[in-house]
């Protein structure tokens, strides 16, 4: 059985990043020696903008080169529309930053990794508009 792809929100990558023991450095670390550690444009933004250094934003920029890339297509936005529309008529804001990561790994079937209270508030909520 093939193991999913996992997309690594920029909350676990931080906490990866960090260098220290936790179990979300973990997953993440055996994500990467599996070949199945992915991230998207967004998480990729995210992520270099809160670099601290150049020095740290240079060796972000080739964590971030070694792993999968996921494209963040029309289709991701248009559902990080719908879910936005479906959450808010729960009374539920999410940021579109975190509608079209969660949206992205519905469509390519990835596990989506994060430490982000927000994709907690998500949960099961469809993408669609029925």
């Amino acid at each position: 059985m093939t193991k999913r792809l996992v997309l690594v929100d920029s909350s676990a990558l931080i906490d990866f990043s960090r260098n220290a023991p936790s179990p979300i450095a973990d997953v993440v670390q055996a994500a990467v020696e599996e070949r199945r550690a992915a991230v998207c444009v967004v998480i990729a933004a995210e992520v270099l903008t809160g670099c601290r250094t150049a020095a740290e934003y240079r060796r972000m920029q080739l964590w971030l080169a070694s792993v999968r890339w996921l494209p963040l297509t029309d289709e991701c936005w248009s559902r990080a529309a719908a879910l936005g529309f479906n959450l808010r008529r729960s009374g539920i804001t999410v940021p579109l930053t975190d509608r079209l990561v969660i949206v992205t790994a519905r469509l390519h079937d990835a596990e989506l990794l994060h430490h982000d209270a927000h994709f907690d508030l998500i949960g099961d909520t469809p993408d669609t508009v029925q």
